[in-house]
């Protein structure tokens, strides 16, 4: 896919790119403790070369992370409400606190969302922003075509 590709948004390109080198250099900084002697050093976390093969796995996870219906709704809630404390969130999807506790640590985990615990809140990131208004932007591109195809 060419990097002029219109539909390609550069504000979640970067945001997940940012997200992968943060986790490659924590696990690099993981691998440089010694755990025991005499045991060979892991690898590097990120290989010259890889980076396609590690990108197209990330981007795939974050769209399937993203798409779930109980995701994608607690997605929207943070983006459109600017933040939602937990318990709101809880009520809003009608599920247990625990389970939607495990469903934002998921979306962190994709660098989608962060969790403020001083204040309770799940707030949507840079990426969980950008993917949401990515995914809007094709569903209306998708209906205006559907409408327009129904019309001819």
């Amino acid at each position: 896919m060419s990097s002029t590709t219109p539909c390609v948004s550069p504000q979640l390109a970067r945001a997940l790119a940012a997200r992968l080198r943060d986790a490659t250099m924590a696990g690099e900084q993981l691998a440089s403790f010694a755990f025991s002697e005499g045991v060979p050093a892991p690898g590097p976390e990120l290989a010259d070369g890889d980076e396609l093969t590690v990108a197209h796995d990330f981007v795939l996870r974050a769209l399937g992370g993203a798409s779930d219906p109980v995701n994608w709704e607690m997605l929207a809630a943070v983006v459109t409400d600017g933040g939602v404390g937990l318990d709101d969130l809880a009520t809003r999807l009608q599920r247990p606190r625990l389970a939607v506790t495990e469903r934002v640590n998921g979306l962190i985990q994709l660098g989608l969302v962060s969790r403020d615990l001083e204040h309770d809140r799940v707030c949507a990131s840079p990426a969980g922003d950008a993917l949401f208004v990515l995914i809007c932007d094709l569903d209306a591109e998708v209906a205006r075509w559907l409408s327009k195809r129904r019309r001819a």
